[in-house]
């Protein structure tokens, strides 16, 4: 059998914020609803991280399709932070394998059921529990070795600061972002410090989303069809046991596949890197050669133009799927003024300090 190509073909998001009226079944519904070509499916994967803790919730997959109203097979895919991608992955290989014909992938996360504080320690569970998080390891204490490291190795603290400062500034253009607002430099002097030298903005922006993409074996049956390419997934080693925490060997091994079997240039493509913490992206980006110690960014006028995870927000498990839908969005002709030059996109997804990583190569076909 010849396999099957996988098209995006549509969807639809719900503005990244804190749902406090929402619970994971209502954001599930109200996203299907909006989306006009997710009508029909023959399976719907559900990607989701947290359900069980946040909202006591297991087989979540079941119960929102039930609610739904819908009767077609579903599956929850959980991977961390990349459950977004990791659901896309598992789409494609249904589409592409001729078991379905078109596939919903339905990010979903509801993280604002406690106080923040109680959010990030079930946040923090993307770590060894036994071996890190009892020892009080968090994902910011990573963050801040990062930091460190790179600031011995001659980045300054302005560097990060300006990382920030570009993702505010992209996600005043963009209407589900959640931070809509601009910040300075001069911020960070007051900013909350959660791990010397990491601040609270330095950090995502923790909120409730809900997003769905249709991917489809027929383009031709609809008015925008985005191929999704190619996909690639690496496990990196923990970060207690690397030389250098800001080593992002996983992500730097996936991108180089990329640069040598198609040619991915990140100043020509649109590309949503992972930015949970501001060390992670220029980490990777002076790991690749894109930027040196002056972290000048002027060139990557395509990265993140959604304001990333740091300003459009991170609702976990269903950040992947809004990465993906930006780039389709992106690759068929922006959204509210926002646009780019390309006819190929990148979507980036890792969970932890690297401990994963995954890739998606996008191609607009028509």
């Amino acid at each position: 059998m010849i396999p099957m190509g996988a098209y995006i073909v549509g969807g639809s998001i719900v503005k990244v914020d804190r749902h406090f009226e929402y619970g994971y079944r209502d954001l599930a519904y109200k996203v299907l609803s909006s989306c006009e070509v997710c009508g029909d499916p023959d399976y719907i994967v559900v990607a989701s991280a947290l359900p069980e803790l946040m909202a006591h919730q297991v087989d979540l997959g079941v119960h929102i399709v039930q609610w739904a109203g819908r009767r077609v097979p579903v599956v929850r895919v959980e991977s961390g932070e990349s459950s977004g991608v990791a659901a896309v992955e598992v789409a494609t290989s249904l589409v592409r394998s001729g078991t379905a014909r078109k596939v919903v992938v339905l990010g979903v996360e509801k993280v604002t059921e406690y106080p923040t504080y109680i959010a990030n320690r079930m946040y923090s569970l993307i770590l060894d529990y036994e071996f890190e998080v009892l020892r009080g390891i968090s994902p910011p204490v990573y963050a801040a070795l990062a930091m460190k490291e790179l600031m011995r190795s001659g980045f300054s603290r302005e560097c990060f600061s300006s990382w920030a400062v570009r993702m505010h500034e992209n996600a005043t253009r963009v209407p589900h972002a959640m931070l809509r607002f601009r910040i300075s430099v001069e911020s960070f002097k007051d900013a909350q410090v959660l791990a010397e030298p990491v601040t609270l903005y330095d950090s995502f922006a923790l909120g409730d989303g809900a997003s769905a993409i249709a991917i489809s074996s027929e383009p031709a049956d609809y008015e925008v069809a985005v191929e999704v390419k190619y996909s690639s997934s690496e496990v990196g080693l923990p970060a207690y046991a690397r030389d250098r925490v800001s080593g992002l060997e996983a992500s730097t091994k996936l991108f180089r596949q990329l640069e040598e079997k198609f040619g991915v240039d990140l100043r020509k493509v649109a590309v949503e890197l992972h930015d949970s913490y501001t060390p992670y992206p220029i980490a990777l980006l002076h790991s690749l050669g894109y930027i040196d110690t002056r972290c000048e960014l002027g060139e990557l006028e395509y990265v993140n133009l959604s304001g990333g995870l740091k300003a459009r927000g991170h609702p976990i498990g269903a950040t992947g799927i809004y990465q993906v839908y930006e780039v389709f969005k992106l690759l068929t002709g922006g959204f509210d003024g926002v646009s780019v030059n390309s006819e190929v996109g990148v979507v980036h997804s890792m969970s932890g300090p690297d401990n994963l990583s995954r890739v998606l190569l996008l191609r607009r076909w028509k």
